[in-house]
């Protein structure tokens, strides 16, 4: 039996269980109209739909491969990438912070923090002027950095595998040793990349980019933190300032010129980025795109990978809705719309609108499956 089979099965169920004052032939006419259902014209609504540049698998693999060749290609890192050892989402690292800001016992402080990100979902950069606010201390300026750090790898496990980053460390050294890509620009604060080439015993000359910032050595592979450093070992200073709270954020949307900012900008214009783990919601990385296409000569695109929605999970998620919006479900009826084509068109239009948004920056979208083993493939087939 189909979802929409099964989910109208179990809908005339509860209607007949319930004593509703209704008609008795309410469930008949009910019947009736579900099967009056017309197949929507699919192809027709698709070709109504704005056309976007997206990219093959294989066609992205072409044109990343010359730029890795050319030592002009450039990874785009984000918190996608440190996940699978266990460092934590936003939300956990704001449950954690909160924690040490609300003054009750620890068992009630736990539960009210993580239950405040859920109602509330708060903004990252408000919660984050909050947090820096509350965990200021005259003595200690670092102390909100230290405690992020201390929060950040709390639950980091270093044994963990992670095919995406075995492929992105065997990337960043050619034959010999020496550095093929351009560089490794990330928006995490920790320093899992450096751990692991050196755990890989390879021989790659690398330079951790923060701070003040410093021209990397051209014989170094160049790792940019560009919303700050806070490695596992070493003391915390003002060089390690991180863009969580809006202080830090507004000074670098305001300060085109600031070393972060114009890293970002020359590799976006002059470079060729491949995007991972990451999304394309941040409004400063959107105007530094903006900047950078306006700058560039010729129309060069840069890619993302992103992992496509699951056809499962939407179709649970629309399940759920017409359960919680009878009017909704009484609209879906009266046009027509097939449950299964429905989810196929939502897909469809969800591609659509994150690949034209992608384009409008000059980025083009690759979709995946399965997020570890098809991004480790890409990387894999682009170095070989």
């Amino acid at each position: 039996m189909s979802l929409e089979s099964e989910y109208y099965s179990n809908l005339s169920k509860i209607i007949a269980s319930t004593k509703f004052n209704l008609p008795e032939n309410y469930l008949d006419k009910l019947n009736e109209s579900l099967m009056s259902l017309q197949k929507i014209d699919f192809n027709n609504i698709l070709k109504n739909l704005p056309a976007t540049r997206k990219s093959t698998t294989p066609t992205a693999i072409k044109y990343l491969k010359q730029a890795h060749d050319s030592e002009n290609l450039n990874l785009v890192l984000g918190a996608g990438i440190s996940k699978p050892y266990g460092l934590p989402t936003w939300d956990f690292l704001l449950q954690r912070l909160l924690l040490k800001t609300i003054e009750e016992t620890p068992e009630k402080a736990v539960v009210l923090s993580k239950v405040f990100t859920k109602v509330f979902n708060p903004s990252p950069l408000i919660a984050g002027r909050y947090l820096q606010e509350s965990l200021f201390d005259t003595k200690d300026k670092n102390r909100f950095e230290k405690e992020v750090r201390k929060t950040l790898y709390d639950s980091f496990d270093k044994d963990a595998e992670s095919p995406i980053m075995d492929e992105i460390v065997k990337l960043c050294a050619a034959p010999g040793n020496s550095p093929n890509l351009d560089g490794i620009i990330t928006y995490n604060y920790d320093d899992v990349i450096e751990t692991k080439i050196k755990e890989k015993n390879m021989d790659i000359p690398f330079q951790s980019v923060y701070g003040q910032a410093v021209d990397p050595d051209n014989r170094a592979l160049a790792i940019y933190h560009v919303h700050g450093f806070l490695p596992q070992e070493g003391t915390i200073n003002e060089l390690n300032n991180i863009t969580l709270g809006e202080y830090v954020y507004h000074e670098q949307y305001s300060n085109i010129y600031s070393w972060n900012n114009i890293v970002q900008i020359n590799k976006f214009r002059d470079k060729t980025c491949l995007f991972i783990g990451t999304s394309l919601s941040d409004p400063n990385i959107r105007r530094l795109l903006d900047i950078a296409n306006s700058q560039k000569k010729g129309r060069k695109f840069h890619y993302i990978i992103k992992k496509k929605s699951p056809r499962v999970w939407v179709q649970e998620r629309l399940k759920q809705i017409l359960d919680d919006n009878p009017q909704i479900f009484n609209e879906k009826v009266k046009a027509k719309l097939d449950f299964d084509e429905t989810v196929d068109l939502l897909i469809e239009i969800q591609n659509r609108f994150e690949e034209k948004d992608s384009e409008s920056l000059g980025v083009k979208t690759v979709w995946i499956e399965d997020y570890d083993k098809d991004i480790a493939s890409i990387l894999k087939k682009i170095r070989e």
